[in-house]
């Protein structure tokens, strides 16, 4: 699972409201936290301006180990 749930979950965030701010779907969301699917570049600048006090590569990188993409 990517750091970036710990960070939306320490902050309170709701997948529904964090996907909707994504303009995705909650299942896409999930999809992308747990590496199914990546994040594209448009959601990748969004999640810069949403998130400005965190490093994005940092937030995208699997906890425990890295994604296998």
């Amino acid at each position: 699972m990517l750091r970036l749930k710990k960070v939306l979950e320490n902050r309170g965030v709701q997948f529904r409201e964090y996907a909707s701010l994504l303009g995705m779907t909650e299942k896409t969301l999930y999809n992308k936290l747990t590496c199914a699917t990546d994040f594209s570049y448009g959601e990748y600048k969004k999640l810069k301006t949403l998130l400005p006090e965190y490093n994005i590569d940092y937030l995208l990188t699997e906890e425990d180990r890295g994604c296998r993409h």
